[in-house]
């Protein structure tokens, strides 16, 4: 299943807009549910979600060299 169909699932949260000028780029957590507003201005908008790879494998638990900024963040969402 879709993680789409399993929104009315979830607790409401509050929406939050990200805007930025020109070249602004915005480096997100991998597991962000995202969607793009419909473009209403003149001059192109592009998008991209290119893979950010990793150097090695994810150290979710016992990492003896620490944790990356993104295992962090995993950690906290699976307490």
């Amino acid at each position: 299943m879709q993680l789409a169909n399993k929104l009315d699932e979830l607790p409401k949260r509050k929406e939050v807009y990200a805007t930025g000028k020109a070249g602004t780029v915005y480096l997100c957590h991998p597991f962000l549910v995202h969607s793009a507003q419909p473009h209403s201005g003149t001059l192109p908008k592009f998008m991209a979600q290119p893979p950010l790879l990793l150097r090695g494998e994810l150290a979710i638990t016992d990492s003896t060299d620490g944790y990356t900024p993104v295992e962090q963040a995993i950690r906290i969402g699976l307490d």
